[in-house]
């Protein structure tokens, strides 16, 4: 890399999704192959399923009963019922809307779990991204300190150098060879992680520059705009509308439980048949039910309002940190980009125009800056990436 790096462009106006096409195609492939994201969907239509057991009313029971008389005259006695019985009508509608409402939260609960799953790719991806920057610029760098020492190898061969001169530049060629190595190493470990939260699959990310970023004009409309599709706020919204219908569903409880069905005595001499009819009278069973109820949706909309709060001010600081890191960016950019500094200062010692001494200081300054647009650049892309996926990636 000849030390050029794109600078990120705050736009003013936000897309309805913002887009970051590598790291897109990246996300696409860990999607369709990570194996806790599979395991999750799998569970879904489980869970959805199992919400849906019990609404149904209790099943039958069928009674039989043979009884032997005492004596002979009395002959003996055979009991046969079948009865059903059944909630008020609008017990099983409260529990339908309540099976679906927990069917909801179950599917947002996955959409959570792949929201996290994204975040922990992009952050991956980004700091993958930021380490093949770093590599290639000390590449570059390299490729000039070898030069000189090269240079300064056949000099001190003439004897037209000490040893201590030559030493200062193997010396800073070492050290940034090592700090290149440390980067390769620390590059190929975050891949073999990507490798695994890929399914096992490898990818190759070889990407060297940043892409152009996009922040919300108004961050307010954005975020409005945003909490109409984060798992996390429409979840507890959920479990507050559950907790409503639950309520009704224990008032619904205080009515009479009924019972019907057909029974049949038969003794020697005389056979009895008709309907059986009952009602269960709720005056102990559900007793406090309501209020229980009603202090746990208290406490969810105490939940819902901290999380709201909580959230809101998570995505304002990203967006904050994301306009402040651009200033340094921009300051950064405008030194960085005019010229290759490292050609110039190569040129500017083969010509005698400065002492070894000032070249190594004045590359290690460059190199320096270089690291640390490198890092501003990582750092705002962590923070661009929490409000790309609050967007709806």
């Amino acid at each position: 890399m000849n030390c050029r790096i794109l600078f990120f462009s705050l736009l003013m106006i936000i897309p309805t999704a913002m887009t970051a096409q590598d790291f897109a195609t990246v996300w696409r492939e860990v999607e369709a192959n990570n194996l806790t994201l599979k395991a999750a969907r799998q569970l879904v239509e489980a869970d959805q399923m199992e919400n849906r057991v019990g609404l149904a009313p209790d099943n039958p029971e069928v009674e039989f009963a043979y009884l032997w008389g005492s004596g002979a005259a009395q002959g003996d006695r055979i009991d046969v019922s079948v009865t059903q019985s059944f909630d008020f009508p609008t017990s099983y509608v409260y529990r339908g809307r309540i099976a679906n409402l927990r069917n909801e939260q179950v599917d947002l609960a996955y959409q959570q779990e792949r929201q996290a799953l994204i975040l922990e790719v992009g952050e991956l991806y980004y700091n993958i991204l930021y380490q093949n920057v770093r590599i290639e610029d000390m590449e570059h760098c390299l490729k000039f300190l070898s030069d000189v020492s090269e240079a300064y190898r056949r000099k001190l061969e003439a004897g037209s150098i000490n040893i201590f001169e030559y030493n200062k530049v193997r010396l800073a060629e070492l050290n940034l060879a090592q700090e290149k190595s440390h980067a390769e190493a620390e590059r190929e470990g975050m891949l073999l992680e990507m490798k695994r939260l890929n399914g096992g699959v490898a990818l190759d990310i070889m990407d060297s520059e940043f892409p152009e970023m996009s922040a919300p004009a108004d961050f307010d409309v954005w975020y409005n705009q945003a909490t109409q599709r984060l798992p996390s706020l429409l979840l507890i919204n959920k479990q507050l509308e559950e907790n409503q219908q639950q309520i009704k569903l224990e008032k619904s409880q205080w009515a009479p439980r009924f019972l019907a069905g057909y029974m049949r005595e038969q003794v020697p001499s005389e056979i009895f048949q008709g309907i059986k009819v009952g009602v269960s009278v709720p005056l102990w069973q559900n007793v406090n039910s309501v209020k229980q109820t009603k202090l746990r949706s208290s406490a969810l909309q105490l939940q819902a309002a901290d999380v709201q709060s909580q959230t809101y001010n998570d995505l304002k600081t990203h967006y904050l940190m994301l306009l402040s890191v651009d200033k340094q960016i921009a300051d950064y950019h405008q030194l960085l980009e005019t010229v290759d500094a490292m050609q110039l200062l190569k040129e500017a010692l083969d010509s005698g125009q400065m002492s070894l001494v000032d070249y190594l200081f004045e590359s290690s300054i460059y190199h320096e800056s270089h690291e640390r647009f490198a890092e501003l650049q990582y750092d705002a892309a962590k923070h661009y990436l929490v409000l790309q996926v609050y967007s709806g990636l």
